[in-house]
């Protein structure tokens, strides 16, 4: 009886990785129902195993020191479930948000958090997502960089005004106690003021990214 729940483990194991894999080449290759169909086979196989419920899977259900590369992969999957669902607009905006938290919760507190904001960023720069005020507000929670209303409009600045804005901020304002004061007032105040920008209109936020770029080349730093 033993020997038998093993070989089914076994199984299921490597069944879970065909998933994943047949789901990451189905979904480069732009095959999204393929992806979906495979992704879904691996998400299904990982809650039997954690013998959890259908989209109850949790950090608390897996080893931080075992299941690293489990969770690494999990929320990859989530990511590309996210970035696929974000296609489908209206109708798919419900498994879009459940898509894109699983991917944020998975991702918060572990050691490649900020591999997944740098995701975030990139598609938000490079890619043409439709739910782009939830893609910035989980850029946010995942640290966004800590230059939070630079980060809530960076899909609207050019790629060098945000090292400026830090290098300002490591260079000049860490050097004196009153900027330091403004740094941690900034630090307080600022997520809270870019969940309320990230909400604003894209004119406003454009606008507001013009202003965030004069200022930039204003400050006398080397870029």
């Amino acid at each position: 009886m033993e020997k038998a729940k093993r070989e089914r483990m076994a199984k299921l194991l490597t069944k879970r990785m065909e998933y994943a894999r047949n789901g990451a080449t189905a979904f480069k290759a732009g095959n999204l129902e393929e992806a979906l169909r495979n992704y879904f086979g691996y998400i299904e196989i990982l809650e039997k195993i954690k013998e959890v419920g259908r989209d109850e899977l949790q950090p608390k259900n897996f080893d931080l020191k075992n299941d690293m590369a489990e969770l690494l992969l999990l929320t990859g999957v989530y990511w590309d479930l996210s970035k696929i669902h974000d296609l489908g607009g209206k109708k798919s905006y419900d498994r879009f948000r459940f898509y894109l938290d699983r991917f944020t919760m998975f991702s918060r507190g572990m050691p490649f958090q900020h591999v997944s904001a740098e995701l975030i960023r990139k598609f938000l720069v490079n890619g043409s997502p439709r739910n782009r005020k939830e893609l910035k507000n989980a850029h946010l929670q995942l640290g966004g960089g800590k230059c939070f209303l630079a980060t809530a409009v960076e899909d609207h600045l050019p790629a060098r005004t945000l090292p400026r804005l830090r290098q300002f901020r490591d260079l000049r304002l860490m050097e004196s106690a009153a900027g330091r004061c403004f740094v941690g007032a900034y630090y307080f105040v600022g997520p809270w003021i870019a969940r309320v920008l990230i909400r604003t209109p894209e004119t406003f936020q454009k606008r507001f990214a013009g202003l965030v770029e004069k200022l930039a080349d204003s400050l006398k730093v080397g870029f």
